[in-house]
């Protein structure tokens, strides 16, 4: 690993393909749902195949992971798996996002598995990539940062196209908005991940024997820094799952503002990337972890205000967003970044880099999150006789706005708390590459 600084030139080429990838992954929250809703399927039917299907990486995940690991070829151990990964996704996701209908529940779960498929492949082996750049503590920051910087781009570009849509569109359909962000998704990912292939040199990293499994697991089940991050991603994924499954719900029929439905989700994503370079900054002055602290509490001041807020009322609302914005970016790069930290721990413990087994561990959380906010939330919604069509009774309203405020200012508070102890600062981590580079050098 090296401890230079890259130039931000090498650094938005080789991260660019997280534009692709987080533009595929907004519209499974907050627009292929509703989709398979409209087409047919009940909300506790899609809300169970959604959930299934984040599920299938329970064991996914760890198994790439695992194998990404192992992997040694001439070509290294990220880009073969890369290579392979974009066939497989773009295949799923045309799938998903432009099926042909009659649409059965059958149709729908395999090609989300064949997705997820692609999808962990190339998530997988490109954080690990990024992960085993640098050795240097405010250099990871940096590095995840970027990559986050790019992939809320791709985040904010991918839900202007429903804007685009419903103004060129009058009275467009879920379909029709979902078809035009699978295009963008389509186009980019195979030239993304081409120019990143060729940005970056992938590290050189020393073949070690296979960790013993119970050596390994060990050193996972005693890590007190992986709990701490791992269940902080699980709590916000659920709390991100559930806002993003009823957002258009909550906008269009509990705030009755159905024309800026589309416009808040941009502006939530556009904060998120403007706030970016300022968290970056933050997390070299104040460490990775307090920065992750003081962003959870900023948003859940933001959330809370959804208890209060009128209807219809706008301006108000649109503040409300930006501040929900202005940490929605900052969460998944710094713990992306701990999570380097947390890999350098375990390679003291067992002396091999696991990057992609670690990182796999930390996507799934955050799936799993999702998974439960969507198969919970649907089926609540179904109970309690929401209908996504409309007609709803007043008391229904006020409990959709009783969910979509309590549930991010619990969990964002949550993890204030949880994180705030977080036992991998800067200097520990320095620690720990000085005790690799001692061990490297006597092998």
């Amino acid at each position: 690993m090296s401890t230079t600084r890259y130039s931000t030139r090498l650094l938005v080429g080789f991260n660019s393909p997280a534009f692709a990838l987080a533009a595929l992954g907004l519209p499974l929250v907050a627009v292929l749902p509703p989709l398979y809703a409209e087409l047919g399927i009940s909300l506790t039917v899609v809300g169970t195949i959604f959930m299934a299907a984040r599920f299938f990486d329970v064991f996914s995940d760890p198994v790439f992971g695992v194998l990404g690991d192992r992997l040694n070829t001439r070509w290294g151990r990220r880009k073969p798996a890369i290579v392979a990964g974009v066939p497989i996704l773009l295949i799923g996701a045309y799938r998903v996002f432009i099926p042909s209908e009659p649409v059965t529940e059958l149709d729908l779960l395999v090609s989300m598995l064949i997705m997820y498929v692609g999808w962990t492949l190339l998530t997988l082996a490109h954080t690990a990539w990024a992960s085993e750049l640098s050795a240097n503590y405010d250099e990871r920051s940096r590095i995840m940062g970027i990559m986050q910087f790019c992939g809320l781009a791709g985040a904010v570009t991918v839900i202007s196209i429903p804007a685009v849509v419903d103004y060129l569109v009058p009275d467009a359909n879920m379909s029709q908005r979902a078809a035009a962000m699978g295009w963008l998704i389509f186009l980019s990912l195979p030239v993304l991940f081409g120019i990143a292939l060729f940005s970056a040199p992938e590290p050189a990293i020393k073949r070690t024997s296979p960790v013993a499994w119970r050596d390994g697991m060990r050193s996972i089940l005693s890590n007190r820094a992986l709990r701490r991050l791992l269940l902080a991603d699980l709590l916000m994924g659920i709390q991100g799952g559930i806002n993003g499954s009823v957002h258009f719900f909550f906008i269009i029929q509990v705030l009755k503002l159905p024309q800026a439905a589309s416009l808040f989700l941009v502006v939530i994503f556009l904060t998120g990337f403007l706030f970016v370079p300022v968290f970056m900054k933050l997390a070299e002055r104040f460490g990775k972890h307090r920065t992750l602290c003081f962003g959870a509490l900023q948003s859940s001041l933001a959330t809370g205000a959804f208890f209060i807020v009128p209807e219809a009322s706008f301006w108000w609302i649109l503040i409300i967003f930006i501040g929900v914005g202005v940490n929605f970016g900052a969460k998944d790069f710094l713990m992306r970044a701990m999570m380097a930290d947390v890999i350098d721990q375990d390679r003291v413990n067992v002396g091999a880099e696991r990057s992609a087994l670690y990182y796999s561990m930390l996507t799934l959380t955050n799936k799993v999150g999702f998974a439960l906010a969507v198969g919970i939330i649907y089926p609540i919604l179904d109970m309690v006789g929401f209908d996504p069509a409309g007609g709803n009774s007043q008391a229904t309203l006020d409990g959709v706005r009783i969910v979509v405020a309590t549930s991010p200012t619990l969990v964002t508070l949550s993890v204030a708390v949880i994180m705030w102890h977080f036992p991998l600062g800067k200097s520990q981590q320095e620690e720990l590459r000085k005790t690799i580079a001692a061990s490297e050098r006597s092998a």
